[in-house]
């Protein structure tokens, strides 16, 4: 059950600690169809389309943390027919397609970490909020799809690479309602690591937290699940529900391993309407 209390807007809710909750969760390309054969727009429509709404977004108030937080966050996506789109916190924009397999070019708001984030962050650097930019390949045949995808740090945040890897299977119960189910996987090189599941010698010092150097490996494996409901074709609920674990040096940290938890759920429920 939420915290009642975490409902309402945190002081400063609209700065960067508040944004990078902005967009969180991607809705995949089937929401934007008309959900019955009845409803389905007059030809020669728009090649826009676009559903704006609000929501609630329950998850760890940091990477690696076991206090979990409630914020409401707007909700917007885009996409202009098979070309370019706004999912979640990612912007594409197709490069190559051949209807199976196709090619975009990617890039992604990424969050930052604030010291007052959480009590045990005290004494550690902020984090800037930035953009990842990179590549994505795409493979999707009937309800199974699958994306490989590379993002290089564009913002001087992090400096990291991360390699992202997602596939999953829709399940359409009827003209109305799609259960999505989606395994993850991500690769992270050792800027990346470090900069958010390190401790510098200094900071031990400072903090009394013990002294780590996180290295390159596999960050994280995740399985999350997603209920799309129309009731109507312009209105668009979802809920979603999923689960992370933190691997290798980024569990391994004393900020995840003495203080918080590799294991990293999150939950979030949307209303929308599509334009």
């Amino acid at each position: 059950m939420f915290p009642s209390s975490t409902f309402a807007p945190r002081p400063g809710w609209r700065d960067a600690r508040a944004i990078r909750l902005i967009l969180v969760l991607a809705l995949p390309p089937t929401v934007f169809a008309s959900p019955t054969p009845s409803d389905k727009e007059p030809h020669g429509k728009s090649d826009w389309r676009l559903i704006l709404g609000a929501g609630a977004l329950y998850r760890p108030d940091y990477p690696g943390s076991d206090d979990l937080e409630t914020r409401a966050v707007p909700l917007i996506f885009a996409e202009y027919g098979e070309r370019l789109y706004l999912r979640g916190t990612t912007a594409g924009a197709r490069l190559w397609g051949n209807g199976v397999w196709g090619l975009d070019a990617v890039a992604r708001y990424h969050s930052g970490r604030d010291s007052d984030d959480n009590s045990i962050l005290e004494g550690l650097e902020d984090i800037d909020a930035g953009v990842d930019g990179g590549l994505a390949l795409n493979v999707g045949r009937g309800p199974w799809k699958a994306q490989l995808a590379v993002y290089q740090d564009l913002s001087s945040s992090h400096d990291g690479l991360q390699i992202d890897l997602e596939a999953g299977r829709t399940f359409t119960l009827n003209p109305r309602l799609q259960l999505e189910l989606e395994a993850s996987a991500t690769w992270a090189d050792a800027d990346f690591t470090d900069t958010y599941f390190g401790v510098t010698p200094d900071q031990a010092m400072t903090t009394g937290l013990p002294a780590h150097e996180a290295e390159a490996g596999m960050k994280d494996v995740g399985l999350s699940l997603g209920l799309n409901y129309s009731p109507s074709r312009h209105w668009l609920v979802r809920a979603q529900v999923g689960v992370a674990r933190l691997l290798g040096d980024a569990a391994e940290s004393p900020l995840v391993e003495d203080h918080g938890s590799a294991t990293q759920p999150r939950a979030a429920l949307f209303i929308g309407y599509r334009f």
